[in-house]
């Protein structure tokens, strides 16, 4: 299927050949680049089945989002010895940060198969973090306290979630526009109400402002 191969390749360009040193990542300011192309990915394939087999697009969606997370699992696992020998806690909120963006955007579509592979994923990710964390902290000879938990590894993951997700998804919301106009708002989370509430209203104004000038432009032009 040529759209699952799109996708893999898609996941394994935001996963693995972003440039990023996980182990050394740098301080979380919102969802990377290489994360909104990923969605980008998946924005050109709901369009492709939209277009051309509108019933099928549930269950095709549905497919290649889960294919999509067992991509992920299944790559961090191939390389958890190599591009992520270490992943600090910098890099572990970035990944929980995306994760829980692609989950919002595309809830409508995750099956319980991708919940059950999202949720090991979370946790592998969690176990590799703690695990980096223990081996700076006893690595640094300048380090005077303990190292950090995985209690305040999941903690600090929400206070960046808090901070920026919210922003992030009314950054980027012509995704997150794509993917609910064919989905009841009211079944929705709460953060993609408010990003798609966002999208309309300025979709709404630049449409006025657009509207205001033809009128303008059809009076001028009979005069």
């Amino acid at each position: 299927m040529s759209q699952a191969r799109y996708v893999r390749t898609g996941a394994t360009n935001y996963l693995l050949d972003a440039g990023l040193q996980w182990g050394g990542a740098p301080a979380v300011k919102g969802v990377r680049d290489p994360a909104v192309e990923l969605m980008h990915t998946l924005v050109t394939v709901h369009a492709e089945v939209f277009a051309g087999c509108e019933p099928l697009l549930d269950k095709t969606l549905g497919i290649l989002v889960e294919g999509l997370i067992d991509t992920l699992l299944s790559l961090f696992l191939e390389h958890k010895d190599t591009n992520f020998k270490l992943l600090d806690a910098n890099g572990y909120c970035q990944l929980m940060l995306e994760l829980e963006y692609f989950e919002t955007i595309l809830n409508q579509y995750f099956t319980s198969g991708a919940s059950e592979s999202l949720k090991s994923l979370q946790g592998i990710l969690l176990e590799k973090a703690t695990e980096s964390c223990l081996r700076e902290s006893d690595d640094d000879d300048k380090h005077q306290g303990g190292t950090i938990s995985p209690d305040e590894l999941i903690a600090l993951a929400q206070q960046c979630s808090s901070e920026l997700l919210q922003s992030e998804l009314e950054r980027t919301r012509i995704n997150t526009a794509c993917f609910m106009e064919s989905f009841p708002l009211e079944f929705a989370p709460e953060s993609v109400k408010v990003a798609y509430a966002s999208f309309r209203g300025s979709m709404d104004a630049s449409n006025g402002v657009f509207m205001g000038a033809q009128a303008v432009g059809s009076t001028q032009r009979w005069r």
